[in-house]
């Protein structure tokens, strides 16, 4: 067993090695062939091969088994999401290569006994692995629908053959890819009633949504009706799953800011629309108010004000789902960037918390119970996908061309069934 004093020194140690042997961002890696599958151990997948460099379809390994709560899953469809276009540019990398690394550590585990210089060759071991370019080609795509070929022996709930909606943990290659691995927390039942195309719309967004919420918001589903929550950027993949859930819950008041062109789909979702850019916005927000939650799905100069509409002393909250973490620890290192983001979250909390309000911040994670309700839900008729648009999985660049400008109406999808959807998308 280790003592305090020697976890201390552990925890150093796994620090220097993680900081020395991960694989840089900015590293080239060789680029994979674009060719079909050769052979039963390789798959198609859309790829970077350096950090903002072009996506390129590339062959690559299969996924396989690494331990007994993990799924492989035949991707069906999957959604694009402005976290993979901002992670090919290399947003998140500091955190996301370190989990990455502690994810591989614990993985492969440690004797029972083992001296110092044991332990500091089996983290070097380690980190030297993952340092070998297999960050490159990095696979995207944080959600999808699709069926299930394989399973750990842990998997007792699902069957091969399943058809089945997952999400996939960012520090992971993704599923833009014929075939991807997921876990068991992070798969359910696809909705029967929906297409594998319409069902990719769902797992991501409604994890975001459920952790902005449940788990950061403290709401209760089951006591949520005397709530007012006011969702800036309504008219967006999270906003539109967003206002779905609170209605699903029966919260008394939804409003939602948007463009004046995507006020008709918010109204359609069950909110209440305000035009973010007319002139009486602020005061129609007054006149909605006050709200117990308030959720930031875009970073507007609407939204950094509107802590002024959270009721007072009564543990009100506002979240955001666009954390300084990733950009601050990418930009400072993972020490200065934590310190940096942490600081910024006490200034941001100095005029809140004089009147018993926070502001907290939201991160996407897999979560069981969501994906189940996600199912169950549209299958009651309760809750569909919100679709802007429909991409051939040949088109899939032009996908994040789209996602990257940032105005879209809901979810763009791709489609791997290229006889489905013509080139250019629907």
């Amino acid at each position: 067993m280790f003592s305090a004093r020697s976890s201390f020194t552990f925890l150093r140690i796994f620090q220097c090695f993680a900081r020395r042997c991960r694989p840089s961002l900015a590293r080239n890696a060789t680029a994979a062939a674009q060719a079909q599958p050769s052979n039963e151990n390789q798959m198609r997948a859309w790829a970077v091969n350096a950090f903002n460099a072009p996506l390129v379809l590339s062959n690559v390994p299969m996924p396989t088994i690494q331990n007994d709560n993990q799924v492989i899953i035949r991707v069906k469809a999957a959604s694009v999401n402005p976290i993979d276009v901002r992670m090919s540019e290399g947003y998140g990398n500091e955190v996301l290569s370190t989990i990455k690394c502690l994810t591989e550590f614990v993985d492969r585990g440690l004797p029972k006994r083992m001296d110092f210089l044991q332990t500091q060759q089996t983290i070097g071991e380690t980190f030297s692995r993952m340092g070998q370019g297999d960050q490159f080609p990095l696979i995207l795509g944080r959600d999808c629908s699709g069926e299930v070929v394989e399973k750990g022996r842990a998997v007792t709930d699902l069957d091969v053959g399943d058809q089945v909606i997952a999400v996939v943990p960012p520090h992971c290659q993704g599923c833009h890819s014929e075939f991807s691995l997921s876990f068991r927390n992070a798969v359910a039942p696809k909705p029967a009633s929906l297409s594998h195309t319409e069902s990719a719309a769902l797992p991501y967004v409604a994890c975001t949504a459920w952790a902005a919420l449940v788990t950061t918001g403290r709401i209760d589903p089951n006591k949520a009706q005397h709530l007012r929550v006011l969702i800036h950027g309504g008219a967006g993949g999270v906003g539109t799953m967003a206002i779905q859930m609170l209605r699903c819950w029966g919260v008394e008041k939804v409003v939602a800011t948007c463009s004046a062109e995507k006020m008709q789909l918010v109204e359609e979702l069950g909110a209440k629309a305000v035009d973010y850019r007319a002139k009486e916005a602020k005061e129609q927000l007054i006149a909605e108010g006050p709200f117990e939650l308030i959720l930031d799905c875009a970073s507007t100069e609407l939204a950094e004000w509107s802590d002024e509409l959270l009721g007072i002393w009564r543990c009100c909250v506002h979240v955001s789902v666009n954390s300084p973490l990733l950009r601050d620890t990418d930009r400072y290192g993972l020490s200065m960037g934590l310190a940096s983001a942490g600081m910024k979250l006490l200034s941001r909390n100095l005029k809140p918390v004089l009147k018993g309000c926070f502001a907290l911040p939201a991160f996407f994670a897999p979560n069981s119970d969501c994906l189940h309700w996600v199912t169950e839900s549209v299958e009651r008729g309760q809750l569909r996908p919100v679709i802007d648009k429909v991409f051939p999985f040949s088109d899939l660049p032009k996908a994040y061309e789209k996602v990257g400008k940032m105005h879209g109406r809901g979810k763009t999808v791709v489609d791997f069934d290229e006889t489905k959807v013509p080139s250019g998308g629907i």
